[in-house]
């Protein structure tokens, strides 16, 4: 059954300006059990924008990611998508209005096939008319299906995955796994793209795709790019920007070559 459009209406996603950053946290704080896993961190991520997170283990990382995303609520704080304040929005209404996100271990639907878990990050919108649409096949329905198809084919393509996508999921090495997600993300236009060890588990043609896509993402200026990584010498090529985060706070922040040449950060990550 196709979606309302109040329903649709409802979770539009946010208008977008070069004026406006594409991502911007504001003061926030995740606590478990009284203890501080991010204290406080304020960032952007403007469209085209690679803004890197580093760290060593337990800086608060994939914490700051989950209270982005929604996967958790910050204790205080603001996240700010496209201009439009989402601190309150679920995580599903988040992931909807654009906030898109890879994760350290690969979350993938394994009982659908390749194409399946792509094609599901931009089916909720529904096809447009309804039942009505459904039973007699509306030209504006098959026109809408048609371009979701085109998206999932070239985000298959640009991901390594054509010859694979009629396979289940779960049958695929974790390389491979790991780039389902990559398209899944990347389709239904995503305003911000949330990389958690992108580079984890894939082999050297997979990272020669992620290093195309994040670059390709530079140029079109279609969406943001925030990611943690553990691997530094894709962190120095890729980002514009880099943080590095460390007990919950940020230590430093600035250009690859910044970060790279202060003394605290070496002392406290590079060391």
């Amino acid at each position: 059954m196709g979606m309302s459009h109040e329903l649709a209406a409802a979770v539009q996603p946010p208008q977008r300006s070069a004026s406006v950053p594409a991502l911007e946290i504001s003061a926030l704080r995740v606590r478990y059990s009284g203890v501080v896993a991010v204290a406080d961190v304020s960032l952007q991520v403007w469209p085209g924008e690679v803004v890197a997170i580093i760290g060593p283990n337990g800086a608060g990382k994939t914490s700051l990611f989950d209270a982005i995303s929604g996967a958790r609520t910050a204790d205080s704080g603001r996240v700010i998508l496209a201009g439009k304040d989402v601190t309150t929005a679920s995580a599903t209404r988040r992931a909807r209005l654009g906030i898109r996100r890879t994760f350290q271990r690969q979350q993938i639907f394994a009982g659908l096939s390749v194409e399946d878990n792509v094609l599901a990050a931009c089916e909720w919108r529904g096809g447009g008319g309804g039942v009505v649409g459904d039973l007699l096949a509306l030209p504006s329905r098959r026109q809408r299906e048609a371009r979701r198809r085109a998206e999932v084919d070239r985000h298959l393509a640009a991901c390594g995955l054509a010859d694979v996508r009629l396979r289940p999921a779960g049958v695929l090495p974790i390389g491979q796994a790991r780039m389902v997600e990559l398209a899944r993300a990347m389709s239904g236009d995503p305003t911000v793209l949330l990389l958690d060890e992108p580079t984890s588990g894939l082999g050297e043609s997979e990272v020669a795709l992620l290093e195309k896509q994040i670059e390709d993402a530079k140029r079109s200026r279609a969406f943001g790019v925030l990611l943690i990584e553990h691997d530094v010498q894709f962190v120095m090529r890729h980002a514009d920007r880099v943080v590095v985060l460390v007990r919950g706070q940020v230590m430093a922040e600035g250009t690859a070559a910044e970060i790279k040449s202060d003394e605290r950060v070496r002392d406290a990550y590079f060391a």
